[in-house]
């Protein structure tokens, strides 16, 4: 593991690191699919969940030791940590919270931002019904607000249901599940851009993932004439602005995350030699991968978490300071600002077999419990704003 960049910001002392291999990675995704057709259900397959090689991971799950933050050793450039402007904290006025922000060079947009300041979701915003994937569903009654937050919650609930088997033939096959949980994704779509929302995560740990991310829908980069047509084109994008709780294994301390760790990667599915193949962390981490160290228990308070997408490069931020940045190569899509609460180790797992033959991914029987459930992430406010 290699220390790219390290710094400490009064209270703030965050750990850049860029993660290497094919072990370690957050895909909320199946397993690569063909280029899909006009007539495919796109929302049944976006990325976003983790896709640790289950070759690599240990037999067993051992104890999880916290970490002490490293300590600072370079001090960041004066453009990436402008110590003489404080980071807003985003009760002063609608505009980035980044630190140094120029207020004028940017417009709030209202159509894909809420404070959740009302008691109904405003559905002509946002949609809460959404198709599921993966080893849990989504319940619109599991996405609420009240006393001016959003809340998005996971519950234990037996349920049988049919998923895709994504890592066989591609049918459908009824499956047992233990989960159900929300999601909340924008009506409206857009590209380049400033995403930000000021998110507390949830008490229960290891076990979900309070995800805050962008993706493509495949009806709107039709409608926007994007469908790849060469090599070296994508037909989905997606952007982490984060995941947090993750609880992903360190290959390097030999022990499973803890939650300061923070995940904010990319993923996307680019067409090469007529197929679209995934570019994901754990295949590409120099590409799309970032961990970061934080001296925060993102369980205890709400902190804001946000991401620049610009034509030429994506900045991720925490709290107004920059801590992440990769190249924009692929990220060109229209995609949709989405808030959700995925699952996690021990109740997810690759090594599917017997009645969850062919399932990329498949639940635990024997880790189901309500032990820990319901729980519940918040969310204070979510803005979006684009360059002036």
């Amino acid at each position: 593991m290699n220390a790219v960049n390290t710094f400490s910001l009064g209270a703030l002392a965050l750990a850049l690191v860029a993660c290497g291999g094919d072990n370690s990675s957050n895909e909320l995704s199946p397993s690569p699919a063909p280029v899909v057709s006009p007539s495919a259900e796109p929302e049944a397959q976006p990325s976003a969940e983790p896709s640790v090689e289950p070759s690599a991971l240990p037999s067993a799950a051992p104890s999880y030791t916290p970490a002490p933050v490293p300590s600072p050793t370079a001090s960041p450039a004066p453009s990436q940590v402008p110590v003489e402007s404080p980071a807003p904290d985003g009760s002063d006025g609608f505009f980035p919270t980044m630190q140094g922000v120029n207020k004028d060079a940017w417009f709030y947009v209202e159509a894909r931002s809420d404070e959740f300041n009302d008691d109904v979701i405003d559905t002509g915003k946002w949609n809460h019904n959404i198709a599921d994937w993966g080893p849990w569903s989504w319940e619109p009654d599991n996405v609420w607000q009240e006393n001016n937050v959003l809340k998005i919650q996971m519950r234990y609930e037996e349920h049988n249901t049919a998923r895709h088997t994504w890592a066989g033939d591609g049918s459908l096959k009824d499956v047992e599940l233990f989960y159900k949980s929300g999601i909340l994704r924008s009506r409206s779509y857009q590209t380049y851009g400033y995403y930000e929302a000021r998110i507390k995560g949830t008490a229960t740990f290891p076990g979900n993932s309070p995800a805050f991310w962008l993706y493509s829908l495949h009806a709107d980069v039709a409608a926007e004439g994007l469908l790849p047509d060469a090599d070296g084109e994508p037909n989905y994008a997606e952007v982490d602005v984060v995941e947090l709780q993750q609880s992903e294994w360190d290959f390097d301390l030999n022990q499973w995350h803890g939650p300061e760790v923070i995940d904010m990667n990319l993923h996307t599915r680019v067409l090469e030699n007529n197929q679209s193949l995934w570019k994901r962390p754990g295949t590409h981490p120099e590409l799309t991968k970032n961990t970061v160290h934080a001296d925060f228990d993102p369980r205890d308070d709400f902190h804001i978490y946000g991401v620049e997408v610009g034509e030429d490069v994506i900045s991720w931020y925490l709290d107004g300071v920059k801590v992440a940045e990769k190249a924009n190569i692929y990220w060109y899509l229209p995609m949709r600002v989405t808030l959700s609460l995925g699952l996690r180790r021990p109740h997810v797992s690759y090594n599917c077999a017997g009645v969850y033959q062919g399932f990329d991914r498949c639940p635990v029987p024997s880790e189901a419990t309500q032990e820990g459930f319901p729980t519940v992430m918040e969310v204070d406010w979510v803005r979006v704003y684009e360059r002036n």
